[in-house]
């Protein structure tokens, strides 16, 4: 699975690639896309070149970057 980014006007957003109904959330890991419809991080479906599901999901939230220093 990818991970894809869109471009420009919603560069802090993702496209999540759909392969056969699932998606790799940046949360959960590997999930049925139903998954996505529930979570508030949802925001509708990519029409673009890339298609996909558009997560908003901010992963500063899940205190994952920044990266602690190594002492």
């Amino acid at each position: 699975m990818e991970l894809h980014r869109i471009a420009k006007e919603r560069s802090e957003h993702r496209i999540l690639a759909v392969e056969a109904g699932q998606v790799l959330c940046p949360r959960q890991g590997i999930v049925d896309v139903e998954r996505c419809w529930a979570c508030p991080a949802y925001d509708g479906l990519s029409a673009g070149r890339i298609e996909g599901v558009v997560c908003k999901a901010d992963l500063a939230d899940l205190g994952l970057y920044p990266l602690p220093a190594i002492r």
